[in-house]
């Protein structure tokens, strides 16, 4: 008999931490459908993939659209064999004042960073009940504490956890995990291409660390159906934590050995 194919999506794996935590997953044997805006980046992780070996499948998709965003889960469903994991991470990053900020501004990052999560889990959701899954939703210091020039961007995180823990209480004591991720560590803007972040000084390109550091946290949290749910974790220190106890112990005894 055929061994079922299990799957993933990722939400902003053009670049960056998206791409990483898409080859994660792929590597721990997920098919993993990529989605962002930006075709050549997304072609750009599926060779990556597919060249570690892994299997990806490639959705170019305006997530500020909920008519593409709609066509993007209906892709997923009808191409999925068993979905067990959706990971909402695309972002948009643009520090601008509240007194200068349009109207356009402000609705486009609701639109990708609030709007389609919602979108995404609430149709994916159900074919990730059917046989257990893990929603991942990433973070960031700004949906605890406010940051000057950052009003879209923080009232969309802010708006992401909120989110995350009304869906761990309707939800109840199922067979998927809800959780939300902060990096923990400095790591390239989601909104600098990787042209862009080229042509910085290499100062500034030294501050950032490599997304792929903190993957085994990603993959932690991936492969939960239902153990832990209702978190806000810091990658850095899961990865940490990880590397210090081992995946099993860490899970028997989250709340002891995470801090």
């Amino acid at each position: 008999m055929r061994t079922r194919k299990t799957d993933a999506v990722v939400t902003g794996a053009g670049r960056g931490l998206g791409r990483a935590i898409a080859r994660a997953l792929a590597t721990e044997g997920h098919r993993v459908w990529l989605c962002s805006e930006n075709l050549p980046e997304l072609e750009t992780t599926a060779e990556l993939i597919e060249q570690e070996g892994g299997s990806a499948e490639v959705v170019q998709t305006d997530l500020s659209d909920p008519n593409e965003c709609s066509t993007f889960t209906r892709t997923v469903k009808e191409g999925a064999e068993k979905l067990q994991v959706v990971v909402n991470n695309a972002a948009i990053w643009r520090p601008t004042p509240v007194l200068e900020m349009p109207l356009s501004l402000w609705s486009e990052t609701l639109a990708v960073m609030l709007t389609a999560p919602f979108l995404v889990t609430r149709d994916l959701l159900p074919n990730m009940l059917e046989h257990g899954g893990s929603v991942i939703s990433v973070s960031s210091r700004s949906a605890v504490m406010p940051f000057e020039g950052e009003a879209a961007y923080c009232a969309a995180k802010f708006g992401v956890e909120a989110f995350s823990q009304c869906l761990v209480l309707e939800l109840g004591n199922c067979n998927v995990s809800v959780n939300t991720i902060t990096p923990g560590l400095k790591i390239k803007p989601t909104s600098i291409t990787d042209e862009q972040a080229a042509e910085l000084p290499i100062e500034e390109q030294q501050k950032w660390h490599d997304s792929m550091e903190l993957m085994p946290a990603f993959v932690f949290l991936a492969r939960l159906r239902g153990e832990v749910t209702g978190r806000r974790f810091d990658a850095f220190e899961l990865t940490n934590a990880i590397e210090r106890y081992g995946n099993e112990r860490l899970l028997d005894s989250i709340d002891e050995y995470y801090r």
